[in-house]
């Protein structure tokens, strides 16, 4: 196998039936993920293929999804006010994302924590899965000598 014969591309729409015909028959992905993988879901989606010698051997779509990296709590401040803020912020990130074509917002927590059982009951959904997580700043950083 030549380096060289390997595409990187967008899908395009003759793509399409193949791709779904695969996605529809593969046991490993869930309803959900075909349905995160549709503009109509997500409208930042973007299906990239690898290509081999002219054959599409991989396609993968890819949206865009914001990540809450912590919340600043001021040490000062009310469990109510920290509460009915989390609110504020839910309500207007989630404002904001949408303008931009992004459908979901992720957190990490642990299960016992206030943020995630707020989440729970604020209409986020535990995912069962682990995240595994490319760190590209930390690939494209400067090997060391």
């Amino acid at each position: 196998m030549s380096e060289k014969s390997w595409v990187f591309r967008l899908a395009v729409a003759e793509d399409a039936p193949e791709f779904s015909k695969w996605a529809a028959e593969n046991p490993q992905i869930a309803q959900k993920d075909l349905l995160q993988g549709m503009k109509a879901t997500n409208p930042t989606v973007v299906t990239f293929v690898a290509e081999h010698d002219g054959k599409a051997i991989l396609f993968a779509p890819v949206y865009m999804m914001a990540m809450l990296a912590h919340l600043g709590v001021n040490p000062e401040a009310r469990a109510a006010e920290i509460l009915q803020a989390m609110n504020v912020l839910k309500d207007g990130v989630s404002a904001f994302l949408v303008q931009y074509g992004i459908r979901s917002v992720g957190t990490l927590s642990l299960p016992d924590y206030g943020v995630a059982k707020w989440a729970l009951a604020h209409s986020f959904e535990m995912d069962k899965r682990n995240l595994f997580v490319l760190d590209l700043n930390r690939e494209m950083a400067p090997a060391e000598a």
